[in-house]
């Protein structure tokens, strides 16, 4: 009798062991440590009421265009209450431009077609843009410190930024230098110098 129970506890010891062994090998490997946050713990953007803003300057300042660029999805993720980090995906198709009036189709047309196509963003073979905030360092209540990836072109590259919490809003300002993702004529130097280097975002992320 003692030896049968010591067999068949041999037999449940084994299994419990393959069962945790298991679980342990299928255990998901994830690049971003942000996945591993229990989704109790995001916040999905309020899509309709978040924008991002853009603006480019011809050489030397000689003039300038700016426009809109929509959020296809977001979600910021949150750890006691504290803002931790977020992705956001960003359809480069809905690039727009808003200092040329709908009464000079033409022109706001050729704009935007340009700005779609290859010498600059190439939506067609880049349809999506990404944003990852890696690092949030709160200064403050209000004051936010972020390291992030952002990816255009199929190009990531680390931006930092400052950014502003007003009850459900988050606000941001800054610039990238567009030869950094190859947003640039494929001609001569002075081509692709009409426009200046910089691009300036401002981000509202405004949570549901």
């Amino acid at each position: 009798m003692n030896k049968w129970f010591f067999l068949a506890f041999l037999v449940l010891v084994s299994c419990e062991q393959k069962k945790e062994f298991n679980k342990i090998s299928v255990a998901p490997v994830t690049q971003n440590p942000l996945e591993s946050v229990s989704k109790k713990d995001s916040i999905q953007l309020n899509i309709k009421q978040s924008i991002i803003k853009w603006k480019g300057t011809k050489m030397r300042g000689l003039g300038k265009h700016e426009g809109t660029i929509s959020i296809q999805e977001g979600v910021l993720i949150f750890d006691q209450g504290v803002l931790v980090g977020g992705r956001f995906s960003i359809p480069m198709a809905s690039l727009r431009v808003t200092d040329i009036p709908a009464s000079d189709p033409i022109p706001l047309h050729n704009l935007t077609e340009h700005l779609k196509g290859k010498d600059f963003f190439d939506v067609k073979t880049y349809p999506l843009s990404i944003l990852i905030l890696e690092k949030v360092t709160m200064v403050n209540e209000n004051e936010i410190l972020i390291s992030a990836n952002l990816e255009i072109k199929g190009i990531r590259r680390r931006i930092d930024f400052a950014a502003q919490k007003d009850l459900n809003r988050f606000y941001a300002n800054f610039k990238i230098d567009r030869f950094d993702w190859n947003i640039a004529y494929e001609g001569s130097w002075a081509d692709r110098t009409l426009v200046d280097r910089e691009i300036e975002f401002w981000v509202e992320l405004v949570l549901n």
